[in-house]
């Protein structure tokens, strides 16, 4: 028997459609995916194919039709809404293309944001949050407001927030696809090294493949479907 716990995430059979009246679009169409604990996993695909639904499902900020998603060996199918969120605070961490910094506090407190979710003693939680902010190499900006860094700045500081509570996977979507291409591949490096560090799952959603290049492992999204073949247009 396999044990599931080895998973940071797992989504078996998962099937996402929408109706509307006698029009049914399918989005996914039947996805299996097994993430090793401390894996890098890039997906990659075309517009429209499906990538960030799939991303949405895993992070558990969607319910699939069908299938489930098991996060570091636990089945999340039929738990509340309450329950779902909790496991989504307590073991995924999330990047976007966009920040979504909180812009009336500082570096150091939007990174503790989670921790003080979790209830956790907000003098401890900014301490965390300063450890690592320095580990991405903020620790000289831990004072300053979104509006006062520069965009891979704020994507660092995106970054430190998903891996403050030690989530045993983060899910990107588009993580450098505001940066021009100097700061983005400075965000590639600091993934990567994060990811050995933290030894921290990954799995990211990209359009570009030098970043898709760094992962232990490229997928394709196609058609709702997840191939590892590389040779489709992006």
């Amino acid at each position: 028997m396999i044990d599931e716990k080895k998973y940071a995430l797992q989504a078996k059979s998962i099937v996402k459609y929408y109706e509307d009246g006698n029009t049914r679009l399918d989005i996914l169409k039947g996805i299996d995916l097994d993430v090793a604990q401390g894996e890098m996993v890039a997906i990659i695909g075309a517009s429209g194919s499906g990538k960030s639904t799939l991303l949405h499902t895993l992070g558990l900020l969607d319910e699939p039709t069908s299938g489930e998603v098991l996060v570091n060996g636990t089945r999340t199918a039929g738990l509340s809404e309450k329950q779902r969120s909790q496991i989504r605070n307590q073991s995924l961490g999330f990047v976007y293309q966009f920040h979504h910094l909180l812009p009336e506090f500082s570096a150091l407190d939007n990174v503790a944001m989670p921790l003080i979710v979790r209830r956790m003693d907000r003098g401890m939680a900014r301490k965390m949050a300063e450890q690592v902010l320095a580990k991405v190499g903020l620790a000289e900006r831990v004072t300053h407001k979104p509006s006062q860094l520069s965009g891979g700045e704020r994507q660092r500081v995106a970054l430190a927030r998903a891996l403050v509570a030690n989530p045993v996977c983060v899910l990107a979507d588009e993580p450098t696809g505001n940066l021009d291409r100097e700061t983005a591949q400075n965000m590639f490096a600091l993934l990567k090294s994060v990811n050995k560090e933290f030894n921290t799952a990954f799995v990211i959603v990209t359009h570009d493949p030098k970043l898709a290049e760094l992962a232990d492992r490229q997928l394709v999204m196609e058609k709702g479907l997840l191939d590892s073949k590389t040779d489709v247009p992006v």
